[in-house]
């Protein structure tokens, strides 16, 4: 498989550092990559005039100036990567299709932890910085654009000057103080604010369009996006709500649509909240790409097989992640495509590690165990039918650290070395039942996962069957992903095992799952997993600027998580979108993401 273009550019960088190439040549082999001239520029503004004066590591001798790309630059390169088709016809709806497990958790961006409810909300709420859908690398948004000071830690926001709240309100530096203060804040109840806090050291405003940022640390410029995320809301809205009742306030569960004000190309209507439909208008007065549609509905279905219907009768126009067995017919219609890319998705599944809540996983040798027990490759031919590559590791196939040539443990089925595993661990089916036991305890657990996806239930399945085979009896629980999955992983953490799908970003950075920072809510540490070696290894890669360096990091942290099987990744997945033709301009992917091009969007009248 040939190496991802953002890690052949690193490698170019070393043999500019090195004198192997001069500025013009790493120019030369950037462009020739495929990668955007807007992130060219980007990153060779950052780069020495000569290699002799460069120096990868983070010193106080090493100047690390940075001037990122204009907002207007990027747009025009935007234009020329992806040209949008101008619209023969303005108005009318599109919808998006859902199943009922995956409805908008909440109307505030800030407390979104989810998918549909981040891709969705981000319509409405917007950040600093977005991300470039050609490559992932992170351009500017709200903010017109930035620079980084010589000492590497200090960065200088200049905030677009043209933009209104949904109300008419004039966005400013005050309501990205105001966001901030929020994010950094545990009583507010992002998912996000441990990392905000472990890479932001201090912020302030300068003027009214100006706002400084220092880092805690020389960070690489990537991980500092990503982990300072923070989504900006209005203060003339929220500022008299203390942050611990942000989450049941009629702005955040949408029973108050005039709360629900952001500064994105679609303002938020309505909510349905019996059947958890949600409207969107588009924002007339959108400092950027207004939209083309009049509406955007979001509406869940009962099930996949519903959704599906839907689909194909035109009642939906686009439906995410269509069933494996359902795309080739899809592609048939005539009315109808599927966009298949790749992600920075995968499906896993995770062990509770709270002794508290169950010792059934506190052995390694348990969890080593289930893995060799199950036939991966199966699950991706026969239940995925090819929609998926099999996993090494965490790190999906668009990550700069992924390298399954790298994972030193490769997991393959091996049911004879799983039931030794369990016998070297003492659990033995002394009784003769079938089911293993150790101190009077059988190894016997559930298995919790959102009903409704088909792939799930034969996911479910195939691992109760494979697992019987090897003395272990587990049961499936199917539930609502809303009410009882979601707070099983957030707040209660009542759950054995459970399966779920996650998505990264480019930056590789994966302490929101597997840092111990990162638990008791503050992240997606739900598996209460720690290991000191992992959040120092973790620690080190963030502050590692030279991109060969710090992906190794990587890479020697995902061999550890690796070892130590906290989760089970299953498969690196494809994504399938099926949608209308109807519908022009629309160009999901996973730098993107699913929503990017709806402002561009027309559909047939």
């Amino acid at each position: 498989m040939s190496k991802n273009p953002v890690v052949k550019l690193n490698e170019a960088y070393l043999e500019f550092l090195d004198g192997k190439i001069d500025r013009r040549g790493l120019m030369a082999r950037a462009t020739a990559l495929g990668i955007s001239a807007a992130s060219v520029s980007v990153f060779m503004r950052g780069v020495p005039a000569s290699a002799q004066d460069a120096s990868p590591a983070a010193s106080p001798s090493v100047d690390h100036s940075f001037q990122s790309i204009t907002f207007q630059d990027f747009k025009a390169q935007l234009a020329q990567d992806f040209p949008m088709e101008e619209p023969a016809s303005t108005g009318g709806i599109v919808i998006m299709g859902e199943i009922a497990t995956s409805t908008l958790t909440t109307t505030n961006l800030m407390l979104g932890n989810n998918s549909p409810t981040n891709p969705v909300l981000a319509l409405v709420f917007e950040t600093l910085q977005g991300t470039n859908p050609k490559d992932g690398q992170y351009v500017p948004l709200l903010a017109e654009r930035w620079e980084i000071a010589p000492d590497g830690r200090t960065y200088t926001f200049y905030l677009q000057q043209n933009v209104t709240w949904h109300d008419g309100t004039p966005f400013t530096a005050d309501d990205v103080i105001f966001s901030m203060d929020a994010q950094s804040d545990e009583a507010t109840g992002s998912s996000y604010t441990g990392q905000f806090n472990q890479t932001v050291e201090s912020y302030r405003k300068i003027d009214d369009y100006t706002v400084e940022v220092v880092a805690t640390d020389v960070l690489a410029q990537v991980v500092f996006h990503g982990s300072a995320y923070c989504p900006i809301m209005p203060k003339h809205i929220w500022e008299n709500v203390p942050h611990d009742q942000w989450k049941d306030d009629p702005g955040s569960t949408g029973a108050d649509a005039s709360r629900v004000v952001g500064t994105g190309p679609f303002k938020f209507q309505e909510l349905n909240a019996s059947e958890a439909t949600a409207t969107f208008v588009k924002n007339e007065n959108y400092w950027d790409q207004v939209p083309n549609i009049d509406t955007f509905i979001f509406q869940p279905w009962p099930d996949e097989v519903s959704a599906i219907e839907a689909l194909r009768a035109g009642d939906v126009d686009f439906y995410e992640n269509v069933p494996p067995a359902d795309v080739e017919g899809l592609q048939a219609e005539d009315n109808l495509d599927v966009a298949l890319y790749d992600t920075y998705s995968f499906g896993f599944y995770g062990y509770n590690l709270d002794p508290e809540k169950t010792p059934l996983f506190q052995d390694v040798k348990v969890r080593q165990a289930l893995l060799y027990g199950i036939d991966r490759q199966s699950i991706v031919d026969n239940i995925q039918l090819g929609y998926a590559e099999v996993a090494q590791g965490t790190q999906p196939i668009l990550s700069p650290a992924y390298a399954p040539d790298q994972i030193t443990t490769k997991y393959t089925y091996d049911p004879d070395k799983a039931m030794a595993l369990l016998e070297e661990a003492g659990w033995t089916d002394s009784d003769g039942d079938g089911v293993r036991e150790k101190d009077g305890v059988k190894l016997e657990f559930e298995v919790m996962y959102g009903s409704g996806a088909i792939t799930n239930d034969q996911t479910v399945a195939y691992l109760q069957d494979a697992w019987s085979q090897i003395g272990v009896a587990m049961t499936p629980n199917p539930v609502d992903f809303d009410t009882v999955l979601v707070p099983a992983i957030t707040e209660n953490f009542n759950y054995q095992v459970c399966l779920l799908g996650f998505n990264w970003d480019p930056t590789g950075d994966q302490s929101a799952m597997f840092h111990s920072s990162a638990r008791d809510g503050q992240g997606f540490n739900f598996m209460d997993y720690s290991n000191p070696d992992v959040d120092a290894l973790m620690d080190q890669a963030n502050r590692e600027i030279d991109p060969e360096a710090r992906k190794q990091l990587l890479i020697e942290i995902n061999n550890k998580i690796n070892e130590d099987l906290p989760v089970v990744v299953l498969s690196f997945r494809k994504d399938r979108t099926a949608y209308n033709v109807r519908m022009h301009n629309f160009v999901p992917n996973a730098p993107g993401g699913l929503l990017w091009t709806m402002p561009y969007v027309w559909v047939e009248q």
